[in-house]
């Protein structure tokens, strides 16, 4: 799974053949091996954690603002 997730974002997307520098047939096998992995439970299907942080600290943000106007 550490070889797996090396081809992942934060956010949970697999990451393009630039970024990895893999040949085409190599990111295909990466992309069938992300995809089962995640049918079979071991990876998740998205990350969302840093997104509720960001949205936790982005309605923060926002209610001061209305608050002070």
């Amino acid at each position: 799974m550490s070889l797996i997730s090396r081809f992942i974002s934060e956010q949970g997307k697999i990451l393009s053949r630039r970024v990895n520098r893999l040949t085409l047939k190599q990111q295909r096998l990466i992309t069938i091996a992300i995809k089962q992995a995640r049918i079979l439970s071991l990876l998740p299907f998205r990350n969302n954690e840093k997104q509720f942080e960001r949205a936790e600290s982005t309605a923060r943000t926002t209610s001061i603002r209305i608050r002070n106007k």
